[in-house]
């Protein structure tokens, strides 16, 4: 009978003993979950390792909405074809036959193998090149668009000087490594905010596939874009992965929402594509993208060599403003190189430079909404000048004020 007490205020323990146990684990779980929920709603923070870069900039402005080592030279592998294929849109035209040769088959790295004796259309080597990364494709499109690698690396270098591009030297059309290959976030992120504004290169790179069709020296394929973003972040429309191990892990992101064309950049950036998209939510999240220039409105109105001049842009302007941000532009109006004796309704007048401190952002065509018949009165718009205060307030835009400055006409040399 004793041990039978014994057994049973054992039991009795053990229960209590699980009892706790179970609210100590009930407890725990609770802390778990409260610290998970904390954990989503906190903003999300990425370790940037030392030698690395990113950026994410508004593409029709410019501006820069975030940015980390954004001037740091660093090699971009290859992000680099993003300069190959604009340059190659723009020099040679997309229907051209290119017979492949010797130097372009065998490029080291990533290949859509290329046989000499192929004859394929320039196009389909663009695709080749932006969805499947191919550098043969890459060395064969700098051939047959500039007749030589080194020539056409030639253009490439002309295009990051016309882009006034400080931080950018191209040595290759494919990315692979040299101590003359390099370029920063920010300019890769500029050459690429230029090349979305060509309709074929903004086609190509929002392609998650392309069929090449066969013909007697090639045999039909499939290209399927390696751009993972397309399929897993909303409003994604480009652009390009790269890899070598001198370079890291880079990655060229573009997104569109709300009208508002966003271009990220990282560059040796091991987890890139969660980088990106945590980099391209956040400036959706935190601008809105705001109406600075109304087209259905007067630019301005006023009396000159006793006419009524009544000017207005051609298009509107948008430019991304945080909420309560308050922004100050300058514009400048460019005249008409010469002027006829009148202008009708609705005829080009000149265009408005818009300036962010001394940094061009929008160039617009304005025109005049009313008949101007004489001449003198156009030329006194020479010295057009004047000055935007925006502040927006919940995505609206809450004053606009513009502040003609003008002389009378004095030539700008």
């Amino acid at each position: 009978m004793g041990n039978l007490d014994f057994s049973r205020a054992q039991y009795v323990e053990r229960q209590k003993v699980n009892k706790k146990l179970l609210s100590i684990s009930a407890i725990i779980g609770i802390i778990i979950i409260l610290l998970a929920i904390l954990w989503l709603k906190m903003p999300q923070t990425f370790a940037i390792q030392s030698g690395s870069s990113q950026i994410v900039i508004d593409a029709e402005s410019g501006r820069i909405l975030s940015s980390y080592n954004k001037d740091m030279r660093l090699e971009m592998a290859s992000t680099t074809k993003i300069a190959t294929t604009i340059v190659a849109i723009e020099n040679a035209p997309l229907d051209k036959s290119v017979e492949i040769t010797d130097e372009m088959e065998g490029i080291e790295g990533s290949s859509i193998y290329l046989r000499k004796g192929e004859i394929w259309k320039l196009e389909d080597l663009l695709y080749g090149l932006m969805l499947q990364s191919g550098n043969d494709a890459a060395t064969a499109v700098a051939i047959a668009t500039a007749g030589s690698v080194d020539a056409f690396v030639d253009m490439m270098n002309a295009l990051a000087k016309r882009l006034s591009l400080k931080n950018t030297l191209f040595d290759n059309p494919h990315g692979l490594h040299s101590d003359r290959h390099y370029t920063s976030a920010y300019d890769l992120a500029l050459i690429t905010a230029y090349a979305l504004k060509n309709p074929t290169f903004a086609r190509i790179v929002s392609s998650k596939s392309h069929d090449v069709e066969g013909n007697d020296t090639l045999s039909a394929r499939t290209f399927y874009n390696k751009n993972k973003l397309l399929s897993s972040f909303e409003g994604a429309n480009g652009v390009k992965t790269g890899y070598t191990t001198d370079s890291g892990r880079c990655f060229v992101g573009a997104a569109k929402r709300g009208g508002m064309q966003l271009v990220s950049v990282v560059i040796n950036c091991p987890d890139m594509w969660e980088r990106t998209k945590y980099l391209l939510s956040d400036a959706f999240e935190k601008y809105d993208y705001v109406k600075i220039g109304d087209s259905s409105k007067n630019l301005d109105e006023f009396m000159l060599k006793g006419e009524n001049i009544a000017l207005r842009l051609d298009t509107d302007i948008y430019y991304p403003i945080k909420d309560g941000e308050r922004e100050d532009f300058r514009y400048v109006f460019e005249p008409l190189e010469s002027y006829p004796d009148s202008l009708n309704a609705g005829d080009t007048v000149g265009t408005l430079n818009v300036f962010d401190g001394n940094r061009l952002i929008f160039t617009r065509k304005v025109i005049t909404i009313n008949e101007i018949k004489h001449k003198g009165a156009l030329l006194s718009l020479m010295n057009l000048v004047g000055d935007w205060q925006i502040n927006s307030i919940d995505g609206e835009i809450e004053q606009i004020f513009g502040v003609v400055r003008s002389g009378f006409p004095q030539r700008r040399g």
